[in-house]
């Protein structure tokens, strides 16, 4: 097949999906260790306002924050600062322990593989709020996983069995995480990021909170609306249809339904804000063994150990490693990388490290399997790069 060929079926197989599902924008890349080497921008980042989608236009990307919370993690462990199956209570100022299985420890492997036994509770899906959180990361954990704090609760926080006997995705264990790296460095979890990944990599609008972008150039994430029913996750068992901010007189309507733009407490489980052209930076990092030029924000044998198998996990049976996962194979090679899902977002982005090439797919719509793009893209890539 040759370039063009693979770029006209990819751009059909994207704007057929765009119709099929109800997607208002698609901001997507091929990377390989040297730069990007394709681009698709398709639609709408703000339906309203007629701005189109753009490789640089900035937005949440979810979950694949946590791959970011666990880089700054393993620059700790490769410090030497703790071990992976350390007890993360012991670099707390409070313990942290599951109340049916108080003698079974927590450690920072459970935590990174999703089986800690920590659940994300109801508490989790009410703290979703307009603009950045007004609670500060350290009191929300603490308040969360501390018997007797504030959002506590025995049954709803915790799973029923220990840790290490079972697997369940997990947002709370990230927070948790970050909050390990703010104990462990002495630094804001916020300002540890941007020192340690963000500038080294040169991703100057890449940010934790809201207040540090400019706002007007962020997406609006759309949740689509049909029959009455608001596609959206739910998390805690709370659906999470459109989150708009409190006393809005705004009722659902058919269609596209604009969400605030909102954070959360927990934010380094989901809310990371940048654009895909600076995420490919950080691809290109992984794909470049843990260095972009100069810089090096893991060594190769880390990146190496975050991307090898655990376990099988879940329904799917997805190849868990240390947060980042493989569920499907391209060309015979896991395709690692992680997704992400939130009202009104859905992301993905996968690393085929063998070939030194990686694909990223932003929407500003929840529920339309970005993955169906990035394995895509990955499957024409030997068309789309040149020899």
């Amino acid at each position: 097949m040759t370039r063009l060929a693979a770029e006209a079926e990819l751009d059909r197989f994207i704007r057929a999906k765009m119709q099929r599902d109800h997607i208002p924008g698609v901001a997507a890349c091929l990377c390989s260790r040297e730069g990007i080497r394709w681009v698709g921008t398709y639609g709408w980042a703000d339906i309203e306002r007629r701005v189109p989608m753009t490789i640089d236009s900035l937005q949440n990307i979810c979950s694949i924050s946590k791959t970011v919370t666990t880089t700054a993690l393993m620059q700790l462990r490769d410090a030497g600062r703790f071990k992976l199956d350390d007890d993360v209570g012991d670099y707390l100022p409070f313990p942290v322990r599951n109340p049916r299985h108080p003698g079974a420890r927590i450690s920072f492997r459970h935590l990174l593989t999703h089986r800690s036994s920590i659940r994300d509770g109801i508490a989790y899906a009410r703290h979703y709020v307009c603009g950045d959180p007004r609670l500060a990361l350290g009191d929300w954990i603490r308040g969360y996983l501390e018997k007797g704090g504030a959002y506590y609760d025995a049954d709803e926080n915790f799973h029923p069995w220990a840790p290490e006997n079972g697997w369940d995705y997990c947002n709370i264990a990230y927070g948790l995480l970050a909050y390990l790296v703010e104990t462990m460095a002495g630094t804001p979890f916020p300002v540890y990021s941007r020192e340690r990944i963000f500038a080294p990599l040169t991703m100057p609008e890449t940010s934790w909170y809201l207040r540090d972008i400019d706002a007007s150039r962020h997406v609006v994430p759309y949740t689509y609306v049909s029959q009455g029913v608001a596609r959206g996750p739910s998390w805690g068992g709370v659906p999470l249809g459109v989150i708009r901010a409190p006393g809005s007189a705004s009722e659902l309507k058919p269609g596209f339904n604009a969400n605030c733009l909102y954070n959360h407490p927990n934010f380094p489980d989901g809310f990371l804000r940048t654009s895909v052209n600076q995420l490919s930076r950080y691809a290109r990092a992984y794909l470049n063994g843990g260095a972009l030029g100069p810089a090096r924000i893991l060594r190769q044998a880390t990146v190496g150990e975050m991307l090898t198998q655990e376990f099988l996990a879940g329904k799917s049976k997805r190849v868990q490693g240390l947060t980042w996962y493989a569920s499907t194979k391209v060309r015979d090679q896991a395709d690692w990388g992680h997704g992400g899902s939130d009202p009104g977002i859905n992301t993905d982005m996968r690393l085929l490290p063998s070939e030194g090439i990686g694909a990223i797919a932003f929407m500003n719509t929840n529920g339309v399997g970005p993955d169906e793009i990035t394995v895509r893209i990955l499957s024409l890539a030997p068309a789309l790069i040149p020899a």
